[in-house]
């Protein structure tokens, strides 16, 4: 219990530390400073990956399983420290997360089990492409790959409770293989296969979209429908940042490139997150969780603030897209907020949803 919650305030850390590391790069100046170029690594490969990776080794219940979180904790605060050691701890981390998602796969055979493996093989390429070559495009593309693939996977895991047609397999595999192929040789022609990638995306969003179960929760009511609600809208930003990146490929950087990134990492990300955070701490803390209504109020504000940077980012308002982007952090920081409070409450008067 102890390694658990430990792991996971420390990846809540990661989270806030990350936050203010993005907003840091809109120009604004937080405590702690200097972190503006970290918010990448600190977002996906620290806080992600070990909040993913945590969750897998709290399903196992095998000491090993622990080391993957418990490096990129690690790796994320040296970071954080401006230690350059914590990029080979971070890597290290995410390879034996890879080995981790082999294990799963090995003892359950699957479809899913197989996106979620090739998800882990993407973060660690993605660590290897910002530690040893520097390439952040080429790294946020990988990373991106990630947390799409994983999620992906996790809801083709769920879908199978969902009746669908025996096309929808081989859908979901060229999808995924399409995304595998733009994202893995994106530095042979950037403009080329960030388009193939962005098609990749657009056709997992139209798969979750046609398939996924969360349209039955949208039909119930409590915590549910929220899900459900959180999952789909989320999913309606993974085709958009799809659309972006066949249509503009990905620019180095610049305000398209913030379009595309943040239309995928928080639109699509953190609707996930907010989504089965429901799910996932009770699973990880083994504590019950109670929901409130009041978690729609952050969801909505990720979302509208979202679609206001997106806006700035294409007219060109500086200001107006500096506004939303402490307002994406801000959403994100009030939906942990909210939760960590019911949660309290929930243990209180012990009445888990």
């Amino acid at each position: 219990m102890a390694i658990r919650v430990f792991l996971l305030v420390s990846s809540v850390l990661l989270l806030l530390l990350s936050l203010s590391a993005g907003v840091e790069r809109l120009g604004l100046s937080l405590w702690p400073p200097g972190l503006a170029g970290f918010h990448g690594p600190l977002m996906v490969s620290a806080f992600f990956g070990a909040l993913i990776a945590l969750e897998r080794a709290v399903g196992l219940s095998e000491a090993w399983t622990f080391v993957p979180p418990v490096l990129m904790v690690l790796g994320g605060f040296l970071l954080a420290l401006g230690e350059p050691f914590g990029y080979p701890v971070l890597l290290l981390g995410s390879l034996f997360y890879v080995a981790v998602a082999a294990y799963i796969y090995r003892l359950q055979p699957a479809d899913f089990t197989q996106a979620m493996g090739v998800g882990a093989v993407l973060l660690f390429f993605g660590n290897l492409a910002w530690a040893l070559f520097y390439d952040p495009p080429w790294a946020a593309l990988l990373w991106a790959g990630y947390l799409v693939l994983i999620v992906a996977g996790e809801r083709l895991e769920l879908s199978r409770f969902v009746p669908k047609p025996a096309r929808a397999s081989w859908q979901f595999a060229l999808a995924e293989g399409t995304t595998l192929l733009g994202l893995l040789l994106f530095p042979l022609a950037p403009g080329v296969f960030a388009r193939i990638g962005g098609l990749g995306f657009v056709a997992l969003a139209l798969w979750l979209l046609r398939y996924d179960i969360a349209w039955v929760n949208l039909r119930r009511e409590g915590v549910h429908k929220f899900m459900g609600a959180a999952l789909l809208t989320g999913y309606v930003w993974l085709l958009v940042g799809g659309v972006f990146l066949i249509g503009y490929g990905l620019p180095p950087a610049g305000p398209v490139y913030d379009a595309i990134l943040h239309s995928v990492y928080v639109g699509f990300v953190f609707a996930m997150v907010f989504g089965h955070a429901p799910v996932i701490f009770p699973a990880v803390l083994r504590l019950p969780i109670r929901f409130h209504p009041l978690a729609y109020l952050p969801l909505w504000l990720l979302h509208l603030s979202l679609f206001a940077r997106i806006y700035a980012d294409f007219a060109g308002n500086h200001a107006v897209r500096v506004q939303a982007g402490v307002w994406n952090a801000l959403a994100i920081v009030f939906y942990f907020a909210i939760t960590a409070v019911v949660s309290l409450l929930g243990l209180r008067d012990r009445r888990p949803l």
